[in-house]
């Protein structure tokens, strides 16, 4: 005959350890380069879509520039990291309009990763 199992519940907050957690990085993106999302090793995904009316970039580090990088239209140019092109380091943005230009952001990080 079989062992008998026991199974026993998680506890709230180690029920959490084991989700993963949102974070919101949505600013403003202005004539000068700025980092808009830290490094973070937990990450596992992002989403960044462009809801202003001017082309803003993208970099892959702390200092962008116009002209390079990656370039997101207005009005819902979007960028996503995702496990095919996992990304941990920060991300900086600059635009070459007037005034403040905004980026919406959603991280997606985890303990236990890809």
């Amino acid at each position: 005959m079989p062992d008998e199992v026991n199974i026993v519940g998680l506890k709230s907050a180690q029920k959490h350890d084991l989700l993963e957690t949102s974070r919101d990085h949505s600013g403003n993106v202005i004539v000068t380069s700025k980092i808009m999302v830290p490094m973070n090793e937990q990450r596992t995904a992002m989403t960044i879509v462009n809801v202003s009316d001017a082309l803003i970039y993208l970099f892959h580090g702390e200092v962008a520039a116009l002209n390079m990088g990656i370039p997101l239209n207005a009005s819902g140019g979007s960028y996503q990291i995702d496990k095919t092109n996992l990304y941990k380091g920060p991300i900086s943005a600059i635009h070459g309009g007037t005034g403040n230009k905004v980026l919406c952001i959603t991280e997606l990080e985890s303990e236990y990763g890809w």
